[in-house]
């Protein structure tokens, strides 16, 4: 799935513009895992950027005391440069959920690299528990539907003072494009600083 998945993001990337900084993220439902298959593209200079911004914000957050059964969780530099710059949600406003909860929704399968920009594999967990039974056994996930919004806002810093080679504002020289793939002819939406959620039209 993840080969197939790189594949087609190899031939879509070569269709979109190129704004001083971009990214590409597809995205699949996977139904039977209640979960969100990710492929990230980034460039291999953005890599280093938010692993060395998300190993200082992970010892802010061990430092920190907290309560749940998420500070157990072991996070990569990846699930929380996620959990600080993606959110997905079934609000349209999408607030930001830069917690460390939410990095622990991310599952960290692996990269690979392609030429000067790099794929990033992770799935979004969107499955919801029932309360443990009385005989302490795990309760099944609740069926639920994908999340239909989503936030990214890797480059909302950068774009705040990085003007844009051919005279747009800073905010136009930044994008996030995500493709949901699963429908005939995948359905693309592009998010920058200036407009950070896209609504996600997911296949029937």
């Amino acid at each position: 799935m993840i080969s197939a998945l790189c594949a087609c993001g190899i031939l879509l990337s070569g269709m979109l513009m190129h704004p001083t900084r971009e990214t590409l993220c597809e995205l699949q439902w996977n139904d039977e895992s209640q979960s969100i298959e990710i492929s990230f593209r980034l460039s291999l200079g953005d890599e280093e950027r938010l692993l060395k911004e998300s190993k200082s914000r992970l010892q802010r957050w061990e430092s920190e005391p907290t309560e749940g059964p998420d500070t157990k969780i072991e996070l990569k530099p990846q699930q929380v440069v996620f959990g600080r710059h993606m959110t997905f949600s079934n609000d349209e406003s999408c607030p930001p959920a830069e917690t460390r909860s939410n990095a622990a929704q991310f599952r960290w399968i692996g990269r690979q690299e392609e030429g000067i920009h790099v794929w990033w594999f992770l799935e979004y967990s969107s499955a919801k528990t029932d309360k443990p039974n009385g005989d302490g056994a795990t309760s099944k996930p609740v069926t639920i539907k994908p999340p239909t919004y989503v936030r990214c806002d890797l480059f909302a810093e950068a774009a705040r003072t990085t003007p844009h080679p051919n005279g747009h504002p800073p905010h136009d020289a930044f994008q996030n494009t995500f493709i949901v793939l699963g429908h005939p002819v995948p359905v693309s939406a592009v998010i920058t600083p200036r407009e950070p959620v896209a609504k996600l039209q997911w296949p029937e």
